[in-house]
């Protein structure tokens, strides 16, 4: 059986896994901070995490930081035109996923 393991940025990385199987999903915070930026989302992020992440952060592989933050349901289709979101410092989220 191989050991299985996610990367430290996936949102899956904390969450158990026995043998093959993915146990229950394990939350991974992202606590307010005072350096948090307030942003409006354009078009050009709408359902698209990733390219937020990239644009704000320079890592592509961080995009689960922004929607854990704001507590959203659907990581993707959550992020919809002009919605405001929070986003943490990229310091932060570095400590946190990497």
């Amino acid at each position: 059986m191989t050991d299985i393991r996610y990367k430290s940025t996936s949102a899956y990385h904390r969450t158990p896994i026995e043998g093959r199987f993915l146990m229950h999903y394990v939350h991974r915070p992202v606590p307010a901070h005072p350096n948090d930026q307030i942003v409006v989302v354009p078009y050009e992020w709408v359902n698209r995490p990733d390219i937020m992440a990239l644009d704000l952060y320079g890592d592509d592989d961080l995009w689960m930081a922004i929607p854990l933050r704001n507590g959203l349901q659907d990581p993707v289709f959550d992020i919809t035109y002009e919605r405001v979101l929070i986003v943490p410092p990229r310091d932060l989220v570095l400590r946190i996923f990497k």
